[in-house]
C-alpha cells in the first residue's frame, strides 16, 4: 500500500478563472453597431450604400468574436480588451477611412486625367 497523497487528474491546479470575463466582450458587442450606425450617420456617408456599413460592422466583429472564446484567466484580460478596443475603433472610424479613400482616389484619377471632372 503506498501512502503517496497525490491529487487526482481531475483536481489538478487548474488556472483561476476571472468572476467578470464577460464584461469587455459584451461592451464591445453592443458597443461596435452604435458607433458603426452614429458615425455613418454623423457623417452621412452609408445613407445609400449599407452595404459599406455592413462591410465595417462585419470587420470589427472579426475582432471582437475571439475576445469570447479567450481563455477566461486574468493573464487574456489585456489581450481581451486590446481586441474590443480594436474592434470598436474600426467601427468608430471605418467610414472616415472609407470616405478619405473613396476623395483620395477620386482626386489622383482626376489629377491624372483618368476622368473629365
Amino acid at each position: 500500500m503506498s501512502t503517496d497523497a497525490r491529487t487526482p487528474l481531475s483536481l489538478a491546479a487548474r488556472p483561476e478563472t476571472e468572476a467578470r470575463w464577460w464584461a469587455a466582450p459584451l461592451t464591445g458587442t453592443v458597443l461596435a453597431p452604435a458607433l458603426t450606425a452614429a458615425v455613418s450617420s454623423a457623417e452621412n456617408t452609408f445613407a445609400d450604400r449599407t452595404f459599406l456599413a455592413a462591410a465595417g460592422l462585419l470587420i470589427s466583429y472579426a475582432l471582437i468574436l475571439p475576445s469570447w472564446f479567450l481563455a477566461r484567466t486574468p493573464a487574456r484580460r489585456q489581450r481581451r480588451n486590446g481586441l474590443v478596443i480594436a474592434g470598436c475603433a474600426i467601427a468608430a472610424w471605418f467610414p472616415a477611412l472609407i470616405s478619405t479613400a473613396g476623395w483620395a482616389v477620386f482626386l489622383i484619377a482626376l489629377f491624372t486625367g483618368r476622368i473629365d471632372g
